[in-house]
């Protein structure tokens, strides 16, 4: 009976450190982790492009602000001078 329940567990130990081996990945994770790495990646360059985006469009929003705020300056001028006239 000794034996027998050695012989057990000599087995059991087999197995469990067996089972217990760290198996390399296959091809299918592989290619998992390449796509998991190539989306983040994209993410990435699609986050940098759009802030890049957001602050063009910010400077460009600024330029035309302070252009269109002299171009209606220059004409409440303009409309003055023309009502100084109609005056005269």
């Amino acid at each position: 009976m000794k034996t027998c329940a050695t012989t057990i567990l000599a087995a059991l130990a087999v197995v469990v450190t067996t089972g217990c081996e760290q198996q390399q990945p296959g091809p299918a994770e592989k290619a998992g982790k390449q796509i998991d790495q190539a989306v983040e990646k994209a993410g990435q360059k699609t986050q940098a492009a759009l802030e890049k985006a957001e602050e063009k469009t910010a400077a460009a929003a600024a330029k035309v602000e302070k252009y269109t705020d002299e171009k209606v300056k220059e004409a409440g001028q303009a409309i003055e001078k023309a009502g100084e006239k109609l005056q005269k």
